[in-house]
């Protein structure tokens, strides 16, 4: 009985390793996809009923997303650079780990072009409105 469980525990751990991410995409895309549907049957429902559709009703329906709610850059790119410093100093006063430290540099440098990237966007909006 101790060899099954012995060959059990790398099976298990390559599978969660592996199986883990793949999961979790597929839950958020599921869950993603039910509110769409739920938001077109809703608007399909209003139209066979010949409502005349205003924007504040197409706000009401539940799983209504408005362009403007999305992530802006300068929100990822704060995010990532928080995230970045945090792996930093884990790996370099945590882990003693150059690899560690490495990696989060790579990724706070990434938030930082996310950040200049979302500045030069919102300024060249502003002065493409004016």
């Amino acid at each position: 009985m101790e060899g099954f469980i012995d060959s059990l525990v790398p099976i298990v751990g390559i599978v969660g390793v592996f199986g883990m991410p793949v999961f979790i995409v597929w839950t958020a895309l599921h869950f993603n996809n039910k509110k769409k549907q739920q938001f077109h049957a809703s608007l399909q429902k209003l139209i066979e009923s010949g409502q005349e559709l205003s924007p504040e009703l197409l706000q009401s329906i539940p799983g209504y997303r408005e362009e403007d709610k999305k992530i802006s850059d300068i929100k990822s790119g704060a995010i990532l650079i928080g995230i970045g410093v945090g792996v930093v100093m884990l790996g370099y006063f945590g882990l003693h780990a150059t690899v560690v430290w490495a990696s989060g540099l790579l990724v706070a440098s990434l938030g930082l072009a996310f950040l200049v990237y979302g500045i030069y966007a919102q300024n060249k909006n502003l002065d493409d409105a004016v």
